[in-house]
């Protein structure tokens, strides 16, 4: 009665307000804080499911042995293939092979639960056969999958990188070897390796 309905409406409006607001706030920081948790737990998973050999071990294993399995005209070893090992790392498969097993939903799973990200699933014929050969050994299988795990990495590039410097002086010796060689059998026809280098 001392101040009105005016300001009796003012101040319920302006408590409800401010208990609206702080309580979207202390939400807001909850849920923050419970999802920031969730990630790193997460992340946490991944990096110990990364860095678990015996996990790799199973499932590239089982991996290798449904590649066998779509192999026609390779059978798998009646023993397991840990104690035939060296054997079976020398074996090849078709590239078509490879192509096939990607389409197969075992292998989809195991690829998903070695963290190979789906997108580079289809590529995986063309990665494991580097020099166009037409097959692939099941150890360049086992070799590119470690690689290929988790997310990647700036150190990838630069290794890389790093890899092909090194290369770049035994290409220019190889071309200088090469230019001597092909001026040592066409005498007449002389050519220097610079000019060599900018034909190929």
């Amino acid at each position: 009665p001392e101040y009105g309905v005016g300001w009796v409406l003012f101040y319920a409006i302006s408590v409800f307000v401010c208990t609206i607001v702080l309580f979207n706030v202390i939400s807001a920081m909850f849920v923050e804080r419970t999802m920031a948790a969730a990630s790193a737990l997460s992340l946490e998973k991944r990096r110990a499911r990364l860095q678990d050999e015996k996990h790799l071990f199973r499932k590239v294993t089982s991996l290798i042995k449904r590649m066998i399995e779509l192999s026609p005209g390779i059978e798998i070893p009646d023993n397991e293939l840990s104690a035939s090992l060296s054997e079976v790392m020398q074996m090849e498969v078709p590239v078509a092979v490879v192509d096939r097993a990607i389409e197969d939903p075992f292998v989809k799973q195991t690829l998903n639960e070695l963290d190979i990200q789906p997108p580079d699933h289809r590529r995986l014929s063309d990665i494991f056969d580097p020099d166009n050969g037409g097959t692939v050994e099941l150890a360049d299988v086992a070799i590119g999958i470690r690689r290929m795990r988790g997310d990647p990495r700036r150190s990838d590039i630069v290794c890389i990188d790093l890899m092909i410097r090194c290369m770049q002086p035994v290409l220019a010796e190889t071309l200088e070897l090469v230019t001597e060689i092909r001026n040592a059998l066409i005498p007449g026809d002389s050519i220097d390796a610079a000019s060599l280098g900018k034909n190929v």
